[in-house]
């Protein structure tokens, strides 16, 4: 894998992990804007996009998924 595929997906790990624990802590969801921010992605359809392509769905089933299992 190349190394820029590594980086996104390291990023799409630590995007899934924030999720879960804001779900696990029952803390308000700040949001994938902000998680994007964070990530260093331009933009949150950037995220979005990659999230899709690393995990088949997009960030915001995957946040319905694990909230309402």
């Amino acid at each position: 894998a190349s190394p820029s595929f590594v980086i996104r997906r390291w990023r799409i790990i630590d995007a899934v992990e924030e999720a879960k624990l804001a779900v696990e802590r029952r803390e308000a969801w700040r949001g994938w804007a902000a998680v994007a921010a964070d990530l260093g992605y331009a933009d949150q359809a950037h995220l979005t996009r990659d999230f899709r392509d690393h995990l088949g769905m997009p960030p915001s089933d995957y946040l319905a998924m694990i909230t309402h299992p």
